[in-house]
């Protein structure tokens, strides 16, 4: 049962308590973006995976091993559906302005891919090193940048208040 007080009136005039939009119409803005941005990425992903498994090399030659670039494609496919959710979720809050998305989706991408980079070096590393213990971390953190930090990063990221309106009680 729903008590009336003060906000009720302001979430029927569209005030803060709709800015966020029901569930189920995040989720459908969620599901038609992810879709979008999933066919660019087929189609322009292998710049993306490119790029990540090249971001590596750099940190490889520091070790002075090389960066194998069919191998490191090989881990970049797996990995590289991370900025796909992450600016899936970005896109599809409702109520909060372009501009002010722009921002947390430029950040957390960049973040993202230098995840992504470290993966790819710390999966090499532990190859070229035969190290268990390495592969198991690399793994671990492999799952956590998948799974996780997408979501960590739009909750930290995006203008949260505009998101999820606060009620005083």
């Amino acid at each position: 049962m729903r008590v009336a007080n003060g906000n009720d009136s302001a979430n029927r005039e569209g005030g803060s308590g709709r800015r966020f939009g029901s569930l189920p119409v995040f989720f459908l803005r969620f599901l038609a973006f992810s879709t979008l941005l999933y066919l660019i990425h087929l189609k322009a992903g292998f710049i993306y995976m490119r790029v990540v498994a090249w971001g590596a090399s750099p940190l490889l030659a520091i070790f002075g091993k090389k960066l194998v670039l069919a191998n490191a494609l090989k881990v970049t496919e797996e990995i590289s559906l991370n900025p796909v959710v992450y600016l899936s979720l970005v896109a599809a809050v409702a109520g909060v302005s372009w501009k002010k998305r722009i921002r947390p989706a430029v950040a957390g991408y960049l973040i993202l891919t230098a995840a992504n980079i470290l993966t790819v070096f710390l999966v090499f590393m532990s190859a070229y090193l035969n190290d268990e213990r390495l592969w198991a971390g690399t793994e671990f953190l492999n799952l956590t940048i998948n799974f996780f930090l997408p979501l960590l990063l739009w909750f930290v990221l995006m203008p949260i208040r505009d998101i999820f309106p606060f009620r005083n009680s």
